[in-house]
């Protein structure tokens, strides 16, 4: 009986195009993606959250999530809260003493990486990571924008320096995080459609870039970089993001913050900043409508990541 159960799931697995390769350690599975294959890691609350510890056992002790990942290198990284001694122990050796990639911002996670540990993609909401089936569908997403990114940045890498940049323009437009260096090679590039801004990007400096300013000049700096025409979709949402947490600090008016949320929202409506966008009109917007922005809430105090925003909406509505 034991036999005829196994025999159909070998057969599936022997169907399946490759088996994940797992990692014990965070400087193995870089090395073993190398510049061929995706990182995936599952960072969870080891000690502290039920939460991730039932994820733990559906996604990883079960196998569920293995399906999705058979295409990448898998590392379980358990995140604990005051560790002891041993704790630390065995979260320093998989970490080898290097700290997770910035944009991590809640657990439990399903993180994508490239071999060089630049976070890619995340799916890491609790809507999300919800069920296995809907993490697996969201991950399955990333790992094929990413090998997808990957093969427009590698084509780029020998293309003539015309041709580069509107490879790397299609490599930015993919719904993933680009590895933040232009590629290897040093072929001088002509630069068309403003690709060099896009690699340099940061919305964390675009942040602090309008904490001192005014209303008006804050307006004018988003405006003026927005009008440049050459940032992804999801660049232009992270501006938006930036300009939307400077409205709410300075009590910026509820009509025009419902203008911003609205505008972020139709650049990508499907996108994690599109589906924020809503939620935050609900919290930011509704209450004070026709007046100023919502009191009392705690200031943005930057982080990470802007995406730290969407926990915080989040955490807000309870």
């Amino acid at each position: 009986m034991v036999k005829k159960l196994m025999l159909p799931l070998s057969l599936l697995l022997a169907a399946l195009p490759a088996v994940a390769a797992t990692a014990r350690t965070y400087a193995d599975a870089l090395n073993k993606a190398g510049d061929k294959k995706p990182v995936v890691l599952f960072c969870y609350g080891a000690n502290y959250d039920a939460v991730s510890e039932a994820k733990y056992q559906e996604f990883v002790k079960k196998r569920k999530i293995m399906r999705v990942v058979r295409t990448a290198v898998f590392l379980e990284v358990p995140i604990y809260q005051l560790p002891n001694d041993k704790e630390k122990k065995e979260y320093d050796k998989i970490m080898g003493g290097k700290g997770l990639p910035g944009g991590i911002w809640s657990y439990p996670c399903l993180a994508v990486l490239d071999g060089k540990g630049n976070l890619r993609g995340i799916v890491q909401s609790a809507d999300e990571m919800k069920d296995v089936e809907t993490a697996g569908a969201a991950l399955e997403k990333l790992l094929t924008a990413f090998d997808e990114q990957e093969d427009l940045l590698k084509k780029a890498e020998r293309a003539s320096s015309g041709r580069q940049a509107k490879l790397l323009a299609l490599a930015a437009d993919v719904d993933l995080r680009l590895p933040g260096n232009l590629p290897a090679g040093g072929k001088p590039m002509k630069d068309t459609v403003g690709i060099g801004a896009r690699l340099k990007f940061d919305p964390i400096a675009v942040m602090t870039n309008l904490q001192p300013m005014s209303g008006e000049q804050a307006n004018a700096y988003i405006r003026k970089m927005m009008a440049e025409g050459c940032y992804s979709r999801r660049q232009r949402q992270e501006m938006m993001m930036a300009y939307a947490g400077h409205l709410r600090r300075n009590k910026g008016s509820a009509e025009r913050l419902r203008a911003l949320y609205t505008e972020m929202r139709n650049i990508d409506p499907k996108s994690v900043y599109g589906s924020y966008a809503e939620e935050a009109i609900r919290i930011w917007v509704v209450p004070k409508e026709g007046g100023e922005a919502p009191e009392g809430k705690k200031p943005d105090v930057g982080g990470n990541t802007l995406l730290g925003e969407v926990m915080k909406a989040k955490e807000a509505k309870k």
